[in-house]
């Protein structure tokens, strides 16, 4: 075998073990969020994860944007959240007819 094969052969092990690692941490993350004041088998609290979604739109990008994170945080706030407990996951703009934007805004909150 020559150096530059058993260099690759180390390469692709190392590789399938780090993507090993990865899939495992994110199927665990991935579990269902469990009841308000459970604990976790070593004792410690679990966190209450909630995402929630607005939609907004404006004549500029910016303003269907802060339209839907407004949306967004006012749905979390009625559903008893603080501004503090949650943040802007993700956004996704685009444009409607008539030079309109339409947005959509994702809030990930926990506590």
């Amino acid at each position: 075998m020559t150096r530059s094969s058993t260099l690759w052969l180390r390469s692709t092990a190392v590789a399938l073990a780090a993507s090993a690692c990865l899939v495992g941490g994110v199927t665990s993350t991935q579990a269902a969020p469990a009841a308000p004041g459970s604990t976790h088998q070593y004792g410690k609290a679990v966190p209450e994860v909630r995402t929630f979604t607005g939609t907004g739109m404006g004549v500029y990008p910016s303003h269907a944007v802060n339209g839907a994170v407004r949306m967004a945080f006012t749905i979390a706030q009625s559903a008893g959240w603080q501004a503090n407990q949650c943040h802007v996951r993700a956004t996704d703009v685009r444009p409607v007819s008539g030079g309109m934007y339409t947005a959509v805004a994702d809030l990930f909150c926990q506590r």
